[in-house]
C-alpha cells in the first residue's frame, strides 16, 4: 500500500497553517512525503493562494519545487532524548491550555466579552455555522470562529496558549536540550519559528483596549485579562530563551517586517474603531425592543462591524 500524506491545513498557525510552504514541506518528518503530497486549502486561503491564474501558478510552483527538493534533503531523525523532551513539552503545554480554557470559570465570560465571538455567529459571514451544536458551550465552537475571534483582537491566544508553559523549565538541562533541538531539528525549529511569527503579530495595547471597552469592570474578569497578557509576555520570553536570541525575529518575522510596517498603520485604527462599534452594539440591546429608527442605526453599525472584521482579517493575513 502506497500512502500519501494528506495535510488539511487552515489559514493560521493555530489550525496547522504555514505561510512559508517551501520551508514547511522541507521540514516534514522523514518518510512522510516521498514525492507524494496532498493538501487542502480552506477559507480565505483559497483566494489568497489561488485567487488569480498568476498567483495559482506561483503557489503550485512552490509546492512542486519543495516536493522535488524534499527527495534530496537529508532528514534528521529525532533522538530519543528529543522525543522525551517533546513528551514533557506536550504534557505541560496541554495542561496549561486546558487549565485556562476548560477549568478556569472566568474564561468563557471573558472570552465572550473581550472578543467579537458572539457577533461572528450572528453576522452570517462564514460558510458554516459558528457552532456544531447551537445550544452548546465553548467546546462546540468550530475551530475557525475560535481562532478568528482571537485574531480580531490581535491577541492570537489560540496559537500560543500553553507554549510558554511547555518551553519554560526550572531545570537548566531542559532549556539546553530545547536549544539543541532548535538548532538541530528542522521540524522543531519550524514550529518554534511559526510561533515567533504569530507572537510578532500580537499587540499588547490593542488587546488591552478591547478589555477596557468591552469587559465588565469586575476584579475577576479584568484580573483574568491581565493574567492572559502576562502569559503572552512569558511566552515571548520562552521563545527567546529557546532560540537564544534577543528579539522575536525568526525568518518568518523578517519576511513580515516590511509588510507589517505598511499594513499596521491602517489596521491599528480599525481595531480601535471595531472595539467602539462592539461597545455601541452591545449597549443597544435586543432588536425586538428597539424602535425603527434605532434599529436602522444598529444595522448600520453591523455593516460597519463586518467591514472592520474583513479589514482586520486581511491585515492579519492568516486569520482562520
Amino acid at each position: 500500500v502506497e500512502l500519501t500524506f494528506f495535510h488539511g491545513k487552515g489559514g493560521t498557525v493555530g489550525r496547522g497553517g504555514n505561510p512559508a510552504l517551501y520551508r514547511a514541506i522541507l521540514s516534514h518528518p522523514p518518510n512522510t512525503i516521498n514525492g507524494r503530497f496532498r493538501v487542502t486549502e480552506q477559507g480565505e486561503m483559497i483566494t489568497q493562494n489561488f485567487g488569480s491564474p498568476a498567483i495559482a501558478e506561483r503557489t503550485l510552483d512552490i509546492y512542486t519545487a519543495a516536493i522535488l527538493r524534499e527527495a534530496f534533503v537529508k532528514h534528521v531523525e529525532p533522538k530519543d532524548d528529543w522525543r522525551k523532551q517533546m513528551e514533557r513539552v506536550s504534557d505541560v503545554s496541554c495542561a496549561g491550555y486546558r487549565h485556562l480554557v476548560r477549568e478556569e470559570p472566568r474564561f468563557v465570560p471573558y472570552f465572550r466579552q473581550a472578543t467579537p465571538e458572539l457577533e461572528l455567529g450572528s453576522l452570517n459571514i462564514g460558510s458554516r455555522p459558528a457552532k456544531r451544536n447551537p445550544k452548546g458551550g465553548i467546546e462546540s465552537l468550530r475551530a475557525i470562529p475560535w481562532t478568528f475571534a482571537w485574531t480580531q483582537t490581535r491577541l492570537h491566544l489560540s496559537a500560543w496558549l500553553g507554549v510558554g508553559d511547555g518551553l519554560t523549565s526550572s531545570d537548566a538541562e531542559d532549556v539546553e536540550k530545547l536549544q539543541e533541538m532548535y538548532q538541530g531539528w528542522p521540524w522543531f525549529r519550524e514550529t518554534i519559528d511559526l510561533i515567533a511569527m504569530i507572537l510578532s503579530k500580537t499587540d499588547f495595547s490593542i488587546a488591552k483596549n478591547y478589555d477596557d471597552n468591552l469587559v465588565d469592570k469586575t476584579e475577576e474578569l479584568t484580573g483574568l485579562g491581565n493574567e492572559v497578557r502576562e502569559n503572552l509576555v512569558k511566552t515571548r520570553q520562552a521563545i527567546l530563551s529557546v532560540t537564544n536570541s534577543k528579539s522575536v525575529a525568526g525568518p518568518h518575522v523578517q519576511l513580515l517586517r516590511a509588510s507589517t510596517k505598511i499594513r499596521n498603520p491602517y489596521v491599528d485604527p480599525v481595531n480601535i474603531v471595531q472595539a467602539e462599534i462592539l461597545k455601541e452594539l452591545r449597549a443597544m440591546g435586543d432588536d425586538e425592543s428597539l424602535d425603527e429608527k434605532v434599529l436602522e442605526t444598529k444595522n448600520k453599525r453591523r455593516d460597519a462591524l463586518i467591514v472592520s472584521i474583513n479589514a482586520i482579517a486581511q491585515g492579519m493575513r492568516n486569520s482562520g
